[in-house]
């Protein structure tokens, strides 16, 4: 049977699962109350949030050693229930926010405690130190570099794209470009081993071509997650001018899903590369 999801992929207590997913829900249940304002500032504002959540990961991987735990610490930090971890805090944040009627600065209040939750966690992992710190920044230059040349391009093809979807386009691009990028990093460079299997099978393809001991064997998944990318932002037009709402939902989750992992990477690759 083909396996699509990570070898740390796990839930490893119910009742733990099922109390967070009850804070999850409620959460979600009292933003939608309050008709939560999801425009182009408010997207912006949680990319730090999401690296927030990738450095909570990270946390969990140091203290435990790789290996996971059964501690509540271990569960709320670990794959997949690290991200919900993440929702609950950033849900309780816009709660307060929306209780004290402060909708109208959400953006800046969102982007400001993400700022201060992600710097947290990373003086927390400063005291391992670290290790590659020049390769995390180069991936995070050569991916913001790349995405912006690659939406340079989407906009020459459709003027409609970025009148829609506005910087959300170009975040869903650095998404899955950071991704395709640290991966690249952690493979070709700091010899790391993927853990999806479906990036995996890519990357197999890649090893198996002339260009392996050339350019390496992650180049095809680099261009593979910015052809994805590219066919999101074409694929969201029409939605978003249906349906803004959903479709602007949908499109945290695809930035989501890229960041996370990417900046996942590059943090891990500063500890312990």
């Amino acid at each position: 049977m083909l396996e699509i999801l990570p070898s740390d992929f796990g839930i490893s207590s119910v009742p733990y699962l099922i109390g967070i997913l009850i804070c999850a829900g409620t959460i979600a249940m009292v933003l939608w109350k309050y008709e939560i304002r999801i425009d182009e500032y408010i997207i912006i504002s949680l990319i730090p949030w999401m690296a927030f959540g990738a450095s909570l990961r990270v946390v969990e991987v140091i203290e435990s050693g790789g290996g996971g735990g059964r501690s509540i610490i271990s569960f709320l930090l670990g794959n997949p229930t690290v991200y919900i971890t993440t929702f609950v805090i950033l849900g309780c944040v816009w709660s307060i926010i929306l209780l004290l009627k402060m909708d109208q600065i959400a953006e800046k209040i969102l982007m400001v405690s993400g700022l201060i939750g992600f710097g947290t966690t990373m003086v927390i992992l400063s005291r391992e130190g670290w290790s590659n710190p020049a390769w995390s920044i180069a991936g995070l230059v050569v991916a913001l570099v790349v995405s912006i040349l690659v939406w340079e391009v989407v906009r020459r093809k459709s003027a409609e794209i970025p009148k829609v979807l506005g910087s959300t386009g170009l975040l869903v691009i650095l998404g899955q470009t950071l991704d395709g990028i640290s991966t690249a990093i952690g493979i070709d460079i700091l010899n790391f081993r993927e853990q999806t299997p479906i990036s995996q099978m890519i990357l197999d393809i890649g090893a198996s071509l002339p260009t392996a001991n050339i350019i390496g064997v992650s180049w095809l998944f680099v261009c593979v997650k910015i052809v994805l990318a590219i066919t999101l932002v074409f694929l969201f037009v029409d939605y978003t001018k249906e349906k803004p709402l959903y479709a602007r939902i949908l499109l945290i989750v695809m930035i989501a899903i890229g960041i996370g992992p990417g900046m996942h990477n590059l943090i891990l690759y500063s500890v312990v590369g």
